[in-house]
């Protein structure tokens, strides 16, 4: 059976009902969320055993956590636990055209920043057939960026498939700090992930066959995926084969989860079959994704593959 592993850090979601601001708000919507949680879930839902590895606070609110990810099957055997910090918050404005949504993290200082590479299970890691992480974990501490960058060696190192997606969030970090610890990673990433944003910013202005190319040149990447908001996802492999995925308009719920979702999707299709169908995947499972509430992508296999297949309809009767 298929075995994916992810590292990273959920935290709590509290998001303000009905477009109300944060300043004066009298309810919150609650929800867990974390980008590498949220790609657990996404695979789950597909039918892959996916591994989430983080630390949390063994506590009601760390027991939310998990407690949500078991709900949607993930497995949760390599959390690790500690009596100490604090399980971290995230508050989620959403805005309407022209106000944006606005998020505020509450995450310094929470148990997953002080994860350390001895508490991994590496043999357990070893175990599934890719190890997937992102940006925003090397970005929350720097024990974190060494656990994160020892999971992709061991993995790298053991012949086994690692994917990454940049993930780039500014109020976490600067771009001159995270150009430093992905170009670092580069050298254990096999599928590397990024939005054509995210692309610009860490290799420079140029076209994207150019820049994906000077990426296969220069690093051990097997596959670069770039997203490209309404255009499809495009894909290049290192023989510079070239792949465009699918585009979809989708009316917009709840943005958040939606880029985590086109990973699991692509990395489905992916390990099924080719990057064809990974882009057709991830991309359907994308757009899908907009149109459900909170951060996990609650889709199955069939409306995915009835959306590919543009069987999709208003009502199911």
């Amino acid at each position: 059976m298929t075995k994916v592993a992810a590292l990273g850090e959920a935290m709590i979601r509290l998001s303000p009902k009905n477009h109300d601001r944060l300043e004066f708000c009298d309810e919150f919507d609650i929800r867990i969320g974390g980008t590498e949680l949220n790609f657990c879930v996404a695979l789950s839902r597909l039918g892959i055993e996916s591994v989430w590895i983080s630390k949390l606070t063994n506590n009601e609110l760390g027991k939310r956590i998990e407690n949500e990810a078991k709900r949607w099957g993930v497995n949760t055997s390599q959390i690790i636990w500690t009596d100490d910090y604090r399980v971290g918050l995230y508050f989620y404005e959403k805005g309407s055209n022209p106000r944006p949504s606005n998020i505020i993290y509450d995450r310094k200082n929470s148990a997953f920043c002080f994860i350390i590479p001895d508490e991994i299970d590496f043999n357990y890691v070893l175990e599934s057939n890719l190890f997937h992480t992102t940006g925003i974990t090397l970005a929350l501490s720097e024990n974190c960026k060494l656990t994160a960058l020892e999971c992709l060696k061991v993995m790298k190192d053991n012949k086994k498939l690692t994917s990454f997606d940049i993930n780039y969030r500014s109020k976490l970090w600067s771009l001159t700090q995270a150009r430093e610890a992905i170009i670092e990673a580069l050298e254990y990433i096999d599928i590397l992930i990024t939005s054509e944003d995210d692309l610009q910013m860490f290799f420079g202005i140029k076209k994207i066959t150019e820049a994906c190319e000077d990426i296969l040149n220069s690093y051990n990447c097997k596959i670069v995926v770039v997203t490209r908001g309404g255009e499809g996802p495009f894909a290049m492999d290192n023989n510079y084969n070239q792949y465009i995925g699918p585009s979809y308009r989708p009316n917009i719920i709840d943005r958040i989860g939606a880029g985590d979702a086109f990973d699991a999707g692509f990395i489905y299709g992916y390990l099924k079959n080719d990057i064809k169908m990974g882009l057709n995947y991830g991309s359907a499972m994308a757009a899908l994704k907009f149109s459900v509430p909170g951060d996990f992508a609650i889709i199955n296999i069939d409306e995915i593959e009835n959306l590919i297949k543009n069987k999709s309809k208003n009502i199911i009767r």
